[in-house]
């Protein structure tokens, strides 16, 4: 989403309803006195809209605010205060839903739309969804279980003639039996409580229990009668052990949830998924994908069944499901467009294109889109793909050199890249003729693939060159002891009796680090005493070193006749005894 904000007065006129809107209704006298504030104080909050194309008559589209947005309009009101953003589909679809619900004035039936709508966009992750909502798991749960409720029960929900404990209580039911049970709450002003008690009995008849019942034959908990909320009898068996009954229930759930995975790969319960946010992925007609897209969607991870948690049906699989709407619309598209491709006019043979009557309609044997692929497959088989993939490619890696220098030239840029100048690796890169590694890993595939199109010998080079950077590394807190380049360089040194000579000299910056006794020590070591006095008189340099710290250093650094700082050594640099040189173990005859 882009970061540009603007705050403008904008037409009410042009700007549009959002057909994804999380309200759904609206409490009419609620409404009223809301219009009134309006009225008398004006929008006061801007609403939030973005602008849209190809449409002549409206120029914005509302994101979040529709309510201020429908009451300017219906009161005459000319402009409101907006803030403009630009907004993809999914962006938009997600800032409405989280702007609502973070507002108090949205009803639970608007909440369970919002949360519905957002779970569907997030390919039902619980987890993304509460994140973006701030909600617990069990507000979640209890908002998507709303989303079956029966039309009937989402008007007295809203009106206010039921609580939303009643809902809660009626969306398990079949619509028909929410209707029925409603119309007995209302007319009795039955309580939540006591609601809740009557249907929990009436829902536990052991003649329609899933599990097995032979251990409550003769459990003392094993009677009772109520009939008072459905018309028909319920039997006379009951079990009035809530804690038994509900530990039974979730038992034979949780098996048959993973009996099905085992069939089907991806399991919902009916009561966790938004209602009609799924749809029956079948093979032809006006919502067919056709054979082959329908044989590839029973790889996909959006695949699966629904378990039913209605009494009486708990574990019962239903349908064999796409839950991926976008995907499934698409898919739907791809093939009714392929079927209508193939069944256009084509010219009889033997006859010139456009002559008339030498056209016949000729149908193809199969339709299909030209591609036909699970949108995401299962884990356990992205897993098997994975490990295919990964040991065809390794063959042929270990064949083909050139591959394993690009891939080693890759990881020595990235180890380097943490601990050594900005930029360095990457400027030695530059300077082979080879790109920069890109931080992207789909790029730095790509990247590794064509650097390895390089001939080996340069491929071979460059990693040396880079590998060498490791005594470039960057040493913090002062750990030169302990830091691997150091310890690396010294490593190298004594095994192969490098001579610090080669890269050491006496330097201005050398010697400014030095205190005055340091100074003097290496003027005795290294001779220049005895020089220093040949040219200024015997003494001389007993009276330099009672002078300036500063002043020594500028007459070291001053040439002198037969004397020479090159080759010269301060104690710390001089060479360790040399270790033995690498070489194959000896073996004792």
């Amino acid at each position: 989403m882009s970061e540009s904000v603007e705050i403008k007065h904008l037409a009410v006129a042009r700007i549009r309803r959002n057909s994804n809107q999380p309200r759904k209704g609206r409490n009419a006298e609620r409404y009223e006195a809301f219009k009134q504030s309006i009225r008398q104080q004006g929008v006061l909050q801007p609403i939030l809209v973005r602008p849209v194309s190809n449409d002549p008559d409206h120029d914005y589209e509302v994101v979040a605010g529709e309510t201020r947005w429908l009451a300017s309009g219906e009161l005459g009101i000319e402009t409101i205060p907006c803030l403009v953003k630009e907004m993809s589909d999914d962006e938009a679809r997600v800032a409405a839903v989280t702007e609502n619900v973070q507002r108090s004035d949205m009803t639970p039936i608007e909440e369970a739309n919002a949360a519905a709508a957002l779970l569907v966009q997030c390919e039902n992750d619980y987890d993304e969804v509460m994140r973006l909502l701030g909600w617990s798991r069990s507000k979640l749960s209890a908002r998507i279980l709303l989303t079956h409720a029966s039309g009937a029960v989402e008007k007295a929900l809203l009106d206010g003639q039921i609580k939303l404990g009643h809902a809660e209580l009626l969306c398990p039911l079949e619509h028909h039996d929410q209707d029925m049970v409603l119309a007995k709450i209302i007319e009795g002003n039955v309580g939540v409580t006591e609601a809740r008690d009557r249907l929990i009995k009436l829902t536990r008849r052991l003649d329609q229990a899933v599990f097995d019942t032979a251990k409550c034959v003769g459990c003392s908990h094993n009677s009772s009668s109520y009939a008072d909320l459905f018309d028909t009898s319920v039997g006379s068996g009951q079990c009035q052990n809530l804690t038994c009954w509900g530990d039974k229930v979730k038992a034979h759930l949780d098996a048959a949830i993973e009996d099905a995975k085992a069939e089907y790969g991806t399991v919902h319960r009916a009561d966790q998924v938004p209602a009609n946010s799924y749809q029956i992925i079948a093979t032809d007609g006006s919502k067919g994908v056709g054979q082959e897209q329908a044989t590839a969607c029973l790889s996909c991870a959006s695949y699966g069944v629904i378990l039913d948690t209605r009494n009486g049906k708990e574990g019962s699989l239903v349908g064999r499901y796409c839950f991926n709407g976008a995907c499934h619309e698409e898919k739907v598209s791809d093939y009714q467009a392929a079927v209508k491709a193939a069944t256009q006019p084509v010219p009889a043979k033997g006859t010139a294109q456009g002559t008339a009557g030498a056209t016949s309609i000729t149908a193809a044997p199969k339709a299909k889109p030209s591609s036909s692929k699970p949108k995401t497959l299962r884990t356990a088989l992205r897993r098997v793909a994975h490990k295919t993939h990964v040991k065809l490619a390794h063959g042929h890696f270990t064949s083909a050199p050139a591959y394993g220098y690009a891939q080693a030239i890759s990881s020595v840029v990235n180890d380097l890249s943490r601990d050594i100048e900005a930029g360095l690796a990457d400027k030695m890169l530059k300077s082979e003729g080879l790109p920069a590694r890109p931080s992207m890993v789909r790029e730095r595939v790509k990247w590794i693939a064509e650097l390895a199109q390089h001939e080996e010998a340069k491929l071979l080079a460059v990693l040396v060159q880079l590998s060498g950077l490791a005594f470039c590394r960057t040493v913090t807190n002062d750990e030169f002891d302990n830091h691997e380049s150091g310890l690396l360089a010294g490593e190298l040194i004594a095994r192969h009796s490098l001579d610090p000579r080669q890269t050491f000299s006496v330097t201005r910056e050398y010697l400014d680090i030095l205190t005055k006794d340091e100074l003097v020590a290496d003027c005795e070591r290294s001779g220049f005493i005895a020089a220093y006095e040949n040219t200024h008189g015997k003494g001389a340099f007993k009276k330099l070193t009672s002078s300036k710290r500063k002043e020594l250093v500028e007459a070291m650094l001053v040439p002198l006749d037969g004397f020479s700082w090159q080759g010269y050594l301060p104690v710390f640099l001089t060479p360790a005894p040399a270790k033995a040189a690498d070489s194959s173990p000896s073996v004792a005859a």
